[in-house]
């Protein structure tokens, strides 16, 4: 049986809530100067999100300032 979503349904797309988690923890009110630093940042939060999926959004963000 198909289920048919809207074109934007949060619920319903998980990406939407990795989204959301990383614009929370660190696109939003960033400092960075550079476009590759922001990136840099946004890549070792990915990595230490996939690394630690069960772990505490304060962890993650440890891991985030340990890395940038």
């Amino acid at each position: 049986m198909l289920h048919f979503l809207p074109l934007y349904c949060p619920e319903g797309n998980r990406i939407e809530r990795v989204w959301l988690d990383l614009h929370a923890n660190v696109t939003r009110n960033h400092r960075c100067r550079t476009l590759t630093r922001l990136m840099a940042r946004v890549h070792a939060y990915l990595c230490a999100r996939n690394a630690h999926r069960s772990a505490s959004p304060c962890l993650r963000r440890a891991d985030l300032r340990r890395t940038a």
